[in-house]
């Protein structure tokens, strides 16, 4: 048997407007960041990524405050 780590499932959200994140959820980044609508947010190992609208995936550090 394998000794797998048991990840939690990802959830990712779409921004429906302009916005300046600096938490989500309770992910508190180190830095505000700028997400423009249709762009797509979620938080994977200790960075927020956001898929911008050109495709590119830009991660920003931070961490969990629970």
């Amino acid at each position: 048997m394998g000794t797998a780590k048991k990840r939690r499932p990802i959830h990712r959200e779409q921004a429906d407007r302009l916005t300046l994140v600096d938490r989500w959820r309770h992910f508190v980044l180190d830095q505000p960041v700028l997400v423009h609508p249709g762009e797509t947010i979620w938080v994977e190992d200790d960075h927020l990524l956001v898929q911008r609208n050109t495709g590119l995936v830009d991660a920003y550090p931070g961490f969990v405050n629970r």
